[in-house]
């Protein structure tokens, strides 16, 4: 009987575990998105600014910065692994913002073009 109830108090904590882990899930999902739109915004700029999409300096900043503050148990490499992947996706999604940005530029200049003339 004691042994039933010790697999069902496993069972529970390993529930409870689950759980917190699809509530985490879910913040980071959030927030990696929370992150993308943020990009799309530095698209923008970029464009009106006339910078490049990729910024080899920022990156690196961005990279010892993270590791810097990781505590573990993820080390280093692991944790520099995934945030290059999440770089990779930000910048792909901030190019994208920059080619609709300077797409709508284009758009509006010719309209501006037309009509002076």
């Amino acid at each position: 009987m004691s042994q039933h109830n010790g697999i069902g108090n496993k069972v529970g904590k390993l529930d409870k575990r689950r759980s917190q882990i699809d509530r985490l899930d879910a913040d980071i999902v959030r927030l990696l998105n929370h992150r993308a739109r943020i990009a799309c915004e530095l698209g923008v700029i970029k464009v009106a600014s006339g910078l490049p999409a990729y910024d080899a300096r920022r990156e690196q900043q961005v990279l010892a910065r993270i590791r810097k503050h990781n505590r573990g148990p993820l080390d280093a490499e692991s944790i520099t692994r995934i945030f290059r992947r999440v770089i990779l996706e930000t910048r792909r999604i901030g190019k994208w913002s920059m080619q609709q940005e300077r797409t709508r530029y284009r758009q509006n200049s010719a309209k501006g073009y037309s009509n002076g003339n």
